[in-house]
C-alpha cells in the first residue's frame, strides 16, 4: 500500500466533499432552497419535489446542513447558508435568482451574430452566404441542444 502523495493528507478536499454531497435528490433540495426567498420547512420541500415522505426531505436537508450549505432556524425551517459552484453547478450562471446553463449564453451570442450578419450583409446568394447560414444554424442549434441537456440534468 502506497503512502499519500506529498502535500496530500489523504483526506478529501472540501470541493470533493461538496461534489459528492450535491447529487441526485440532495441537489434537487439545494436548488429548491436556492429558489426560496425565505426559510422553508421540510414539508414544503417534500411537496415541491413530490417526495413520498417528509423524512426523505429531512434527510437531504440535514445532509446539506452537515456539509455547511444550509442552516436550520429555531422554527425548524431551512435556508441556504452558502452558494457554491461545484459539480453540475459549475455549468450554470446566475443572474439574481435565475439560473441557466452557461452554454445557453454562447448559443444566444452565436444566434445574435448570425442575425446581425444577415441583417447587415447584402443578400447575395452565393457560396459564402450559404456557408455562413449553415454554420450559424448548426452552431446555434448544437449549443442550444447542449444547454437543454444540461438543464435537464438538474
Amino acid at each position: 500500500m502506497s503512502a499519500p502523495a506529498a502535500g496530500n493528507s489523504g483526506k478529501k478536499t472540501t470541493d470533493d466533499q461538496l461534489k459528492e454531497s450535491l447529487q441526485g435528490k440532495t441537489l434537487q433540495v439545494y436548488l429548491v432552497l436556492l429558489d426560496c426567498h425565505e426559510p422553508i420547512g421540510a414539508r414544503e420541500v417534500q411537496r415541491r419535489l413530490a417526495y413520498s415522505s417528509v423524512n426523505v426531505a429531512v434527510h437531504h436537508l440535514e445532509k446539506l446542513c452537515r456539509v455547511g450549505l444550509a442552516v436550520k432556524d429555531e422554527h425548524g425551517r431551512y435556508s441556504v447558508s452558502k452558494k457554491v459552484s461545484v459539480g453540475i453547478m459549475e455549468l450554470f450562471m446566475s443572474l439574481g435568482r435565475l439560473r441557466f446553463p452557461r452554454v445557453l449564453f454562447y448559443a444566444a451570442f452565436f444566434a445574435a451574430l448570425a442575425i446581425m450578419y444577415f441583417a447587415t450583409a447584402p443578400m447575395v446568394v452565393g457560396r459564402d452566404s450559404v456557408y455562413v447560414m449553415i454554420f450559424a444554424i448548426a452552431g446555434t442549434g448544437l449549443l442550444a441542444y447542449e444547454a437543454f441537456k444540461v438543464w435537464r440534468q438538474v
